[in-house]
């Protein structure tokens, strides 16, 4: 079996894993409850990415295994997604959660979680999730894609995540977030491009890693 499928079957199982996790064991997600449910949270859309993608590019594997033409639609596609969606998102997330916590963990996940959420299994939410996209840009040849796409396509991605986030205030009387529930609206809107700016910054470290360290699939131009 090739390694990229291997990988990718084996980190698709993984994020689903994840997923399903607090269903398998019957978890008291009180915290996860109400409108929206596990979607209000970030994380969750970043492992939902991560295994909609990792799905996908197994596909691409069996079809280029079998049919060729290594830099087909679909393959650019899949690199499309990985770069502008799979990586910055997962550190994103990564970032976010992991600095927050150093800061007050009260501020992201209050210490009554814990009766809940194991820490090992926090730990594959939030810790071990990097290790997917960095692998992958090493194991898979990946093309870069432009850079105007990717921003569209993370600004897009930002404001549909932050309205999401407003509809669920306008739903609860809460935001998604114990920070966002403390800072006033001006210092809420500081936050909020921050991490605006943070995830272009990622976006820009991922073309950066993909060229430095990937096996980059150089496309050839037809005359």
């Amino acid at each position: 079996m090739d390694r990229s499928l291997l990988f990718h079957i084996i980190a698709a199982v993984y994020h689903f894993y994840i997923l399903i996790y607090p269903y398998y064991y019957k978890l008291d997600m009180n915290h996860a409850k109400g409108f929206g449910g596990r979607l209000k949270f970030l994380t969750i859309w970043g492992h939902l990415i991560q295994v909609a993608y990792y799905i996908f590019a197994a596909l691409v594997d069996l079809r280029n295994s079998c049919c060729g033409n290594s830099c087909s639609k679909l393959r650019r596609a899949r690199d499309w997604y990985f770069s502008t969606l799979v990586f910055p998102i997962t550190f994103l997330v990564f970032i976010l959660f992991w600095g927050l916590f150093a800061i007050d963990r009260e501020l992201v996940m209050p210490k009554r979680l814990d009766r809940v959420i194991d820490p090992s299994y926090n730990h594959m939410v939030h810790t071990y999730i990097v290790f997917w996209p960095m692998v992958e840009a090493l194991v898979t040849e990946i093309s870069v894609p432009q850079k105007r796409q990717g921003l569209i396509a993370i600004a897009v991605f930002s404001v549909t995540y932050t309205v999401w986030s407003y509809i669920i205030f306008l739903n609860t009387g809460k935001w998604v977030y114990p920070i966002l529930n403390i800072l006033s609206d001006m210092q809420r809107v500081v936050f909020i491009l921050v991490a605006y700016v943070l995830v272009v910054c990622l976006f820009l470290t991922t073309r950066a890693y993909q060229k430095k360290f990937g096996r980059v699939c150089v496309e050839k131009k037809t005359q």
